[in-house]
């Protein structure tokens, strides 16, 4: 009974942060559409200008403890050591206030260079403005990656999703009330995300504040915990940093790239609509399959310190089961439906533009199913402490997207679907390293017929489904109301023929009934 607690609490744990991020994403991608209605292409520059140094500055004040603290969790969990959790979430809890609060200071005080490097005044006052989010996000995590570490994953879902309705509720509002001053307008956006991080930052400490009082165990930090923790941590935490940083300067380096290459006079509206419309709806499947990577390092972790090579091998094959089972009908969706979806979204960009985000999205479509593969590889990475190959992975990565997008972008003909194209290539290369890295490497063998043959069949029935209402009801299916048929039907084919080819088996359906009676 307890190991099939084990492998249910990584089934649930998976649906349910994907479930919740699914939900937070869609609320984000609903933000976006009237808030760009209401402050104007210049006031969603400003505002857009503002995330790549607070990112950065996030990115650096974690450092990655949050997933390392989640892996040493459960290696805790799994060995019984109640004294050992307690002492690592107090220093990483201690840790990242510190480091949370140099990095807002630091953003606060350099917002005028920021801003000035960035080419535009306006967006000063803004660091500012979200500079105690930096606090705030931090702190949260940390109390998240404590639960996810016990596989305890609805606090975390729920958080994320009362997050962005905070966020959505307050910023539309204050932009709507400082208008027609865009710049205020824009202050009252980012007032929106510093308020929404600290009531995630409240609930998170609600629930661990109930949750202690239940499972009470004092315990003191002596120097000999804090240099054995402090090691540990480290150790773990480095390359996530590291993966992160590189995550994210790929973002810069890209846009730069993009825009400069480009031959044609648009080159920061092209831009515009590949970083905006297509990567929101690229961006939705990836926040969907999340929960997966996030379940999968404490459950894999848990196997690991067991000991039970059997038991690793399924949970590996497990996590990357439902990373395909979730991203791929999304990618075939995404590429199949790309202009009514689009049409629906954002109907106020013209005819053209619609038809260039919709090529976008069909052509960087299966980079979803890349992408989510290599987001549970970190994952499983981490959990059998070889942090470092996702790095050595991403690097590469990122490298051939450079190269391609070398190559493509000044071309006349191709010209921003070389962006596309590039995004793909990229997280393809990423993808086949992690199989052949997992399989000769780590001698973990991906069950094919079971995690990618029995999926990709179902896929293909609902892709069928799709090509022919798309074919032989055009005029329906670009409806508002026929697009959002048409989602409805492809997902009723695909949970179908889930079950047609019993891609889950009795035993993992069983699993799945058994932790949705115990959370009842």
């Amino acid at each position: 009974m307890k190991d099939t607690e084990k492998h249910g609490n990584f089934i649930t744990g998976a649906l349910l942060l994907s479930l919740g991020g699914l939900f937070a994403k869609i609320l984000g991608a609903l933000y976006r559409i009237p808030l760009t209605n209401i402050i104007g292409s210049y006031g969603m520059g400003v505002y857009q200008l503002i995330f790549p140094p607070y990112i950065l500055f996030l990115t650096v004040a974690q450092a990655g403890i949050p997933v390392a603290l989640s892996k040493l969790i459960a290696e805790k969990t799994q060995l019984q050591d109640k004294a050992g959790e307690r002492k690592i979430f107090r220093y990483c809890l201690g840790l990242l206030a510190m480091t949370g609060i140099t990095g807002a200071v630091l953003i606060a005080c350099l917002s005028g260079v920021l801003a000035r490097a960035e080419g535009n005044p306006d967006t000063a006052y803004a660091f500012i403005i979200v500079a105690p989010a930096l606090v705030f996000v931090p702190l949260t995590n940390v109390l998240k990656g404590y639960f996810q570490g016990k596989m305890h994953m609805l606090p975390s879902s729920v958080t994320t999703v009362v997050e962005q309705v905070v966020k959505l509720a307050i910023g539309l509002t204050l932009a709507s009330y400082f208008m027609p001053d865009v710049i205020k307008a824009v202050h009252g956006a980012v007032i929106a995300i510093t308020v929404s991080e600290f009531v995630s930052l409240t609930i998170m400490t609600i629930v661990y504040l109930r949750y202690s009082r239940t499972n009470k165990f004092a315990v003191s930090l002596q120097k000999s915990d804090v240099h054995q923790i402090s090691r540990s941590i480290f150790n773990l935490a480095l390359p996530v940093a590291l993966g992160g940083f590189v995550m994210q300067m790929s973002q810069v380096i890209d846009s730069v790239m993009v825009v400069n290459l480009l031959t044609v006079p648009n080159a920061t509206n092209l831009y515009g609509l590949w970083t905006g419309p297509v990567n929101s709806m690229l961006g939705l499947p990836i926040a969907l399959s999340a929960g997966v990577a996030v379940s999968a390092l404490p459950s894999i972790t848990g196997t690991f310190v067991s000991g039970d090579r059997q038991k690793l091998l399924s949970a590996y094959n497990s996590a990357f089961k439902l990373t395909i089972v979730i991203a791929l009908p999304c990618a075939l969706g995404m590429i199949a439906l790309s202009r009514p979806i689009l049409s629906m979204l954002y109907g106020s960009l013209p005819a053209d533009e619609i038809y260039i985000s919709a090529m976008l999205l069909s052509i960087s479509g299966m980079s979803i199913v890349f992408l989510a593969i290599m987001q549970t590889a970190v994952s499983v990475f981490q959990a059998l402490n070889k942090p470092y190959v996702s790095v050595y992975i991403l690097t590469g990565a990122i490298v051939v997207k450079a190269v391609v997008n070398l190559v493509l972008l000044p071309s006349a003909k191709i010209n921003i679907y070389g962006a596309a194209i590039s995004e793909t290539l990229c997280y393809l290369f990423a993808t086949i390293c992690v199989i052949i890295y997992t399989k000769r490497g780590l001698h973990l063998h991906l069950d094919m017929v079971a995690c990618v043959l029995k999926p990709l069949a179902a896929s293909m029935v609902m892709t069928v489904g799709l090509a022919a209402l798309t074919i032989f009801a055009e005029s329906f299916v670009s409806t508002t109301i026929g697009t959002l048929f048409t989602i409805a039907v492809s997902g009723v084919l695909y949970m179908a023929s889930l079950a047609l080819f019993k891609v889950f088996d009795s035993n993992e359906l069983a699993l799945m009934r058994f932790r949705l009676k115990k959370a009842k």
